[in-house]
């Protein structure tokens, strides 16, 4: 079974505002290794969204757009309950748009971060065949200045987050 959560955002600011809730809904469920991807024309809101998340989540400083680097490390604290202390963990925002072959990303060294072991971002996945299976699919399509936002889970770790997420009233409005 997938959990799908649809979200309008009549603006930028609201696009922010779902990104926040998906930071509050991460953090609820421990920061989990994930892989998100985005998918959306060029200025949906895919690194807007991004960006909130990262901020919610704790990044101080400039949020950089990945399109020239093509990724952008980001240090998180997670509360290890086992150890009974923070620890790091890295997220990880990817951008793969000027990628026009199937095997760049490969070639980019991109395997090793997408090792099901942080969390991760991607915007244009459709531009790298053969990505692993994302955990969540946000797909952000503009009308107008407003935005129609759908998320769906693409594995258990996936719904869990839709589900946390509903459940916390994040979804509702």
């Amino acid at each position: 079974m997938t959990a799908t959560l649809l979200r309008h955002c009549a603006d930028d600011s609201a696009t922010s505002q779902l990104g926040a809730e998906l930071g509050r809904a991460l953090r609820a469920r421990g920061l989990p290794p994930l892989l998100i991807v985005l998918h959306g024309e060029l200025g949906a809101g895919k690194t807007t969204l991004v960006r909130a998340t990262l901020r919610e989540l704790g990044v101080r400083g400039r949020i950089k757009s990945p399109s020239y680097a093509l990724v952008e490390p980001y240090n998180l604290e997670k509360l290890d309950l086992e150890l009974k202390r923070s620890v790091q963990i890295t997220a990880y925002h990817i951008d793969l748009y000027r990628f026009s072959s199937s095997e760049e990303w490969l070639d980019a060294g991109l395997g090793d971060v997408l090792d099901g072991k942080s969390l991760c971002f991607v915007e244009w996945p459709e531009r790298a065949p053969g990505l692993p299976t994302a955990d969540l699919d946000i797909r952000i399509t503009p009308r107008g200045e407003a935005r129609e936002v759908s998320l769906h889970s693409g594995s258990p770790a996936g719904e869990a987050l839709i589900d946390c997420w509903a459940s916390a009233g994040a979804g509702a409005g």
